[in-house]
């Protein structure tokens, strides 16, 4: 069973400029938007990559404040996990939270498809869905969306790992790599 997580792990051998640690509320979005802004404008990200790179970061907390798992146990408390970093150039953001096993075949499917498709089956897709008046939501509101918005705006793959914690849950990590 996991009771913590190891971030180096999950960053690899990247630089850390960001990490937070724990639940994700609407000022906890806030705070890490403007202190991400900050960062990258001491790293020199031109305009357009830093909206991609932020508007990637919306997106991930907004994941992690709808979609991580409910759960009562304080063990798991400090295993969402949003982290910033770089490495030759590449800036990348990397989220970690608990979902439901049963939620896992499902994300998994949905990201596999996702990566399987080109850019410009991305971009087709997004439309596609953004255009239709009936789509199929969630119960937390989404539609899979989000996910195709972060490989069209990153232009990369999803990487993504699935990592049973106990019988109802497992850490769910997804690395966004963004180009700089």
């Amino acid at each position: 069973m996991i009771m913590s997580v190891d971030t180096n792990a999950l960053v690899n051998s990247d630089t850390v400029l960001l990490h937070h640690k724990g639940a994700v509320d609407k000022n906890v979005v806030l705070d890490t938007l403007a202190h991400m802004e900050d960062i990258l404008e001491a790293e020199h990200i031109d305009r357009q990559k830093k909206r991609k790179l932020v508007n990637i970061a919306i997106e991930t907390l907004q994941n992690l404040q709808l979609h991580s798992y409910e759960h009562s146990n304080d063990a798991y408390a400090d295993l969402t996990h949003f982290i910033l970093t770089k490495k030759e150039g590449r800036m990348n953001i990397i989220i970690g939270n608990l979902v439901s096993n049963d939620e896992t075949i499902v994300l998994e499917d949905k990201l596999k498809k996702i990566n399987s498709l080109s850019d410009e089956e991305v971009k087709f897709l997004y439309g596609v869905i953004m255009k239709q008046t009936v789509v199929k939501f969630s119960t937390k509101g989404g539609a899979g969306l989000g996910l195709i918005d972060m490989k069209k705006k990153s232009g990369n793959p999803l990487a993504y790992r699935f990592q049973q914690v106990d019988d109802s849950v497992s850490f769910f990590s997804l690395r966004i790599e963004v180009d700089v």
